[in-house]
């Protein structure tokens, strides 16, 4: 843009050219500096909730010392006590293992029928929230904080 030659910008370098309009590339510059700004600080909180957002998927991998659960209203020592409970039933964190296997499966067979143009199959693939809330879903109420902070995450 600074260039002048509008490299990236055909439709405003054939505007340019057939009206022999002047391009402020200022403006333009300061629009596309600030939008990327923008984009870097949206996409910081991503990196900075990395292990919230991931709790939802895999709460038994998870160090409770990384997730922010004050947006939540959740007490960090049930949490643990739950999470650390969870860890050893075979039965409950069984549904994570499944999940998460699940997940993969999903996302394998949305990558084929893309590949293969196949639309309307897409359709008929289960949703991942639908799976992410059907796991949480079958924990039972012993396990209030940890649900509490999956559906606060999911929502």
């Amino acid at each position: 843009m600074e260039s002048g030659k509008l490299l990236h910008f055909k439709n405003l370098k054939q505007y340019r050219d057939e009206t022999n309009a002047t391009i402020d590339t200022n403006y333009f510059s300061t629009a596309l500096k600030n939008m990327k700004d923008g984009f870097a600080e949206r996409f910081q909180q991503f990196k900075t909730n990395k292990s919230t957002l991931a709790f939802t998927v895999n709460p038994l991998n998870t160090n409770t010392n990384e997730i922010n659960i004050e947006p939540f209203g959740i007490d960090a020592g049930s949490l643990q006590m739950q999470l650390l409970d969870l860890k050893t039933k075979e039965l409950w964190s069984g549904k994570f293992t499944e999940l998460k296997s699940n997940l993969e499966e999903l996302e394998v067979q949305k990558c084929m029928n893309i590949a293969q143009h196949k639309w309307t199959a897409l359709k008929r693939i289960p949703r991942v929230e639908a799976l992410m809330f059907g796991a949480w879903n079958s924990l039972p109420e012993c396990y209030s904080e940890v649900k509490k902070l999956a559906y606060g995450v999911l929502t």
